[in-house]
């Protein structure tokens, strides 16, 4: 027992279906997350926002519509997790992995994300305006409609292994800075570079037709065979 006057320091806790009070509860002690392993959790409507979240497993979980604005994320995992229509505005997340979640309309404008992998999610119509986002992947990743437009881009990656590049049509890259990033193969049909600047970024392969390049600056680039943007 702590003596009088002293705190505990709680280890990490795992919490399972049913638990979701106490997951809340835990929330809102600690400030967060710490080292804990949330499965099956009901957590939809979570407010988080300025909350840290460090070394956590969220696993089958129900985030939708949550509010994570302005949290801090570090080596944290998400699997099999719903966050659509979740709030990521301004969060920040740093080696962080995200496994076959449901990301369509997720609104990550102004995010900072560096070192993270999305693999085989769905992020149609998600949010990326004015994001920073650093050595980062997107595998197998359905973007269809996402906006990226103002971002900061920088060694970021979007492949497909099963279609052979990355499902990206009508993704809104205007006015977005892009620097060493790989689009080779991707799908990029309607597609907006408008006012883009463009530095180093693989389109080999890649479609792009009906693709907006009006007012880009493009050094550096590789584009299909008789391609001029």
């Amino acid at each position: 027992m702590p003596h009088p006057g002293t705190c505990a320091t709680v280890g990490s806790v795992e919490f399972t279906a049913h638990q979701d009070q106490m997951a809340l509860q835990r929330l809102r002690d600690q400030g967060g997350f710490s080292g804990d392993r949330i499965a099956d959790c009901a957590l939809a409507t979570l407010y988080a926002s300025g909350s840290d979240w460090l070394k956590v497993v969220v696993e089958k979980c129900d985030l939708q519509q949550s509010n994570l604005a302005g949290t801090r994320i570090r080596e944290s995992t998400f699997a099999n997790s719903a966050l659509r229509k979740a709030r990521l505005r301004a969060a920040r997340m740093e080696r962080v992995e995200l496994y076959f979640c449901d990301l369509n309309e997720l609104d990550g404008s102004e995010l900072s994300a560096r070192r993270v992998k999305v693999h085989g999610c769905e992020a149609m119509n998600a949010v990326f305006s004015g994001a920073q986002i650093a050595v980062t992947r997107f595998e197998d990743t359905k973007l269809y409609g996402a906006r990226f437009d103002g971002a900061l881009l920088v060694r970021a990656v979007f492949l497909d292994s099963r279609m052979g590049g990355a499902s990206m049509e009508k993704t809104d890259f205007s006015a977005a800075r892009l620097i060493d990033v790989s689009l080779r193969a991707a799908n990029l049909m309607g597609a907006s570079f408008a006012g883009a600047t463009l530095v180093g970024v693989d389109f080999s392969e890649a479609v792009l037709d009906g693709a907006n390049f009006r007012g880009a600056a493009a050094i550096g680039c590789r584009f299909p065979p008789g391609f001029n943007p």
